[in-house]
């Protein structure tokens, strides 16, 4: 059988880059060939005592998915043996050497140690912050895998520009069954989904309404919080918001994204996360934002009328936004978020989370003397 390119481009390329990159599209087998290329590297090393971290960005993650594959690989090939698996360390010892797996979520693991070689796993979805911690950690190689589902501007260019990484698509994998392959070649008609999942290729939306945008730590300062309202199909938003006038940023940080959320639910969880701080909501409800502001939360309604949709739009496009690491939901929204034909409005879709974050900041930014309270 031949080898998957991935794992072929690995046993070429670790040997002689500091880091070598595997980009691909949706089932591509970047991830088992990784596995096998650690497994091949350990028995060709035995007793060496290298130190190999796998990371994903958090750990949960990681132990649905990574983790998950490689300790059925190594029970195929009858090599997982556990004595040698410390569970409560996260640590297995193959042929002699020492296999951590953690998350990035780790404060104490992303600072406190080193290693000979490091896999990331899903490379695209950590921030730049905690790659310039993992990296210089790292004696010697470093493996990143990842899907090109990037924005404009990601902290993988620097290293792109440098080592070329070898592209993959599904078509590489011979593993997959008839209707994995046919439910992939379905999609072939989504322009930007086939693009980048189907053929492995960097690519924006047509008609991408925001392509300034990248991921960094939400500030330790005052927020003002937006909310879109939802129920059994679509999600209730609340997103965390701080404009940056001065370096003309915004910074955004979703805090839940979550369907069938009841009146009583929405306030608790405003309350535990926004305690006081103002919240902008869908003016669309406004018996519900009464009936939040009955029970205490410091809540308003969104500014709406003729043209505000697509003037709160043009606003957010004049800042880089920074996106949270850890809000996927709304990464994927500012990913697939896009015009309709003759950009006269936005398709009405992927925008739950940006909804509530255009809310906060056209309140802000078109009435800054409106103030901070609802409730005094």
């Amino acid at each position: 059988m031949t080898a998957n390119p991935n794992y072929l481009h690995l046993k070429r390329r670790v040997p002689e880059d500091r880091i070598t990159l595997l980009q691909g599209g949706t089932r591509s087998g970047k991830t088992f060939s990784a596995i096998y290329y650690i497994i091949w590297l350990c028995k060709e090393h035995p007793h060496a005592g290298m130190e190999i971290d796998i990371v994903r960005d958090t750990f949960t993650a990681l132990k649905a998915t990574v983790w998950k594959d490689f300790k059925e690989v190594l029970l195929k090939h009858d090599l997982y043996n556990s004595e040698a698996h410390n569970k409560t360390e996260h640590i297995y010892t193959l042929f002699g050497n020492h296999i951590s797996y953690y998350g990035a979520d780790n404060p104490a693991k992303i600072h406190g140690r080193s290693r000979d070689i490091l896999w990331v796993n899903e490379a695209h979805q950590f921030p730049e912050e905690t790659v310039d911690q993992l990296f210089p950690r790292t004696r010697h190689r470093i493996i990143a895998d990842y899907n090109p589902a990037l924005p404009v501007e990601h902290w993988l260019d620097r290293y792109l520009s440098t080592y070329e990484p070898c592209i993959t698509t599904y078509k590489d994998n011979p593993h997959l069954t008839d209707a994995q392959v046919e439910d992939i070649e379905s999609k072939k008609h989504l322009d930007y989904w086939w693009r980048v999942y189907g053929t492995g290729q960097r690519a924006q939306p047509q008609g991408a309404i925001f392509t300034d945008w990248t991921t960094g730590a939400f500030p330790d300062a005052d927020a003002i919080y937006g909310m879109d309202f939802g129920f059994s199909t679509d999600p209730t938003a609340l997103v965390a918001t701080h404009i940056d006038k001065k370096k003309k940023k915004i910074h955004l940080k979703e805090i839940t994204y979550q369907t069938k959320l009841s009146a009583g639910d929405i306030h608790t969880i405003s309350k535990a996360k926004a305690s006081n701080a103002l919240i902008v909501a869908d003016s669309a409800e406004p018996r519900l934002i009464s009936d939040l502001r009955t029970r205490g939360l410091n809540i308003v309604p969104a500014i709406k009328g003729q043209g505000s949709v697509n003037a709160g739009l043009s606003i957010m496009q004049e800042y880089k936004l920074v996106i949270d690491p850890e809000s996927k939901n709304l990464q994927k929204e500012l990913t697939n978020y896009r015009w309709l034909e003759k950009r006269v409005a936005p398709v009405d879709e992927y925008n739950h989370a940006i909804d509530a974050a255009r809310y906060a900041i056209y309140y802000q930014l078109e009435r800054p003397n409106r103030g901070r309270y609802a409730v005094k």
